[in-house]
């Protein structure tokens, strides 16, 4: 079994990992950290985790602690990281990976050279819908991919008590460093291609980032658009156009599982009839899945999953580090677009030592 220590109290680690942890036999999480007291009172008497400290420093001199989950805000990502790796600690440490790019070469350096697993929490990268949807690209059922189109929006600016640096891009807030980083993530990693231009579009009203587009062009001579909003509608969606075929994805669907020939349009009476017949077989599935917080926590319990096996096993994990610093890559790239109204050249900011083409 697993120990592991949670080092930050916030969203992220309350609702989505501390949850997904308790219900692996295979994890058990003996400390929190958290600077905040109120935080590591309410986190550490939900989960009934008795051991609190009030900085990571104590936490890491815990010498029962296999493994830490760093859930801070992405500025803090840099220093911590390389405290656990220093403490030689196994890490998952939440995207993205640190706001620079010497930042992430740092910790790309720093995990090549420790002897533990260290990995970067894209919980999308282990959602089923989009390991099917990887696994029908690299079949070829799709043939030749020809466009990308993906949609993350949800109305969290719209809530109360937002944390001051979700305001902020240079504290690593807004849809560019939260929600496009993942996506950014997913067009190398379902495709297994690099991407060599973005162009962004951003909308700053009353916090930073809240709205945003994207265009990509990836080296295979796929081109990728993904919309991203704070400030709207709940949606997830990836759809995949391919030459032979189509497939959609839907991070929030038990059903959300697509895949259609290219001659078929989607609303016909064929594709009616397969959508309902699709629902009806999973409809046990999606009440065991809605009891246990529905598919979206699913991919958060299968990315623990997986980390947990990548320790026992002593394997490389399916999102590394090098992961982690390409999406940074990215996003940087789309930062400097939406600032400049210019699409940027994605390969000047790539290390010297990095490979031509995506390892995904």
């Amino acid at each position: 079994m697993l120990a592991v220590g949670v080092i930050g109290c916030g969203y992220g680690a309350e609702n989505l990992h501390l949850p997904a942890m308790r219900s692996l036999p295979s994890v058990r999480v003996v400390a929190i950290a958290d600077s905040d007291p109120e935080r590591l009172r309410l986190v550490g008497d939900r989960f009934a985790i008795d051991r609190r400290y009030h900085d990571y420093e104590t936490l890491l001199r815990d010498a029962e602690i296999d493994a830490v989950a760093v859930c801070v805000p992405p500025g803090a990502h840099a220093a911590i990281t390389l405290a656990v790796l220093d403490a030689h600690k196994h890490v998952l440490v939440e995207k993205p990976l640190c706001l620079d790019l010497d930042g992430a070469d740092r910790l790309v350096e720093r995990a090549r050279r420790a002897s533990v697993t260290a990995m970067v929490g894209f919980n999308l990268r282990y959602h089923r819908h989009v390991r099917a949807a990887r696994l029908a690209i690299a079949q070829g059922r799709l043939g030749a991919v020809e466009l990308v189109r993906t949609v993350w929006s949800s109305q969290v600016r719209q809530q109360a008590g937002l944390p001051e640096w979700r305001r902020r891009r240079d504290l690593g807030g807004g849809v560019l460093n939260e929600m496009a980083v993942h996506h950014l993530d997913l067009w190398r990693f379902l495709l297994g291609s690099e991407v060599d231009e973005i162009f962004a579009s951003s909308r700053t009203e009353t916090s930073d980032d809240q709205t945003a587009t994207l265009t990509g062009r990836l080296r295979n001579g796929a081109l990728a658009l993904s919309g991203f909003s704070q400030r709207a509608a709940e949606a997830h969606d990836i759809e995949i156009y391919g030459r032979q075929g189509r497939l959609l994805a839907s991070p929030y669907r038990f059903d959300g599982f697509e895949l259609g020939p290219a001659a078929r349009f989607p609303g016909d009476l064929t594709s009616r009839a397969r959508g309902l017949l699709r629902t009806v077989r999973a409809l046990p599935g999606m009440i065991s899945s809605v009891r246990q917080g529905g598919s979206f926590l699913q991919s958060y319990r299968d990315e623990w999953q997986h980390f947990t096996g990548c320790v026992l096993r002593g394997i490389p994990p399916d999102s590394t580090f090098d992961d982690g610093r390409r999406a940074l890559e990215l996003v940087l790239a789309a930062i400097d677009s939406a600032r400049s109204g210019h699409p940027v050249d994605v390969s000047r900011l790539r290390r010297p030592d990095e490979p031509a083409e995506s390892s995904a």
